[in-house]
């Protein structure tokens, strides 16, 4: 069993928030620790706000907003984790957020 849970968020940033004038997809990868600093075991809402909170610390409030609030989001298990090409782009004890870089395609 793994000690991690994985947040998969995938979507579309519509133009002008990443500088272009034509939309730009985006695929995250969150993977948060199910124990806090503390020892205790994490529920499944405390996941999800640690989740946001790496993201908003790696991406801005902007950004997080809109991948957050994103459809098209799921957890995943680790063994997909393993299997996809990503670059992590923030991290802390708490957990870490990863862009994925293969594997993009939202409608994969």
């Amino acid at each position: 069993m793994s000690r991690f849970v994985y947040f998969d968020y995938r979507g579309e940033y519509p133009p002008g928030i990443t500088g272009t004038v034509s939309p730009v997809l985006y695929r995250y990868i969150v993977e948060v620790s199910k124990k806090d600093c503390d020892g205790g075991d994490r529920d499944p809402a405390e996941q999800r706000r640690v989740a946001r909170s790496l993201l908003h610390m790696s991406l801005g409030h902007d950004k997080t907003e809109l991948v957050v609030s994103s459809p098209t989001q799921a957890e995943i298990e680790q063994k997909h984790f393993d299997t996809i090409t990503k670059a992590e782009i923030y991290s802390t004890w708490d957990g870490r957020v990863y862009r994925v870089v293969r594997g993009l395609d939202v409608w994969e």
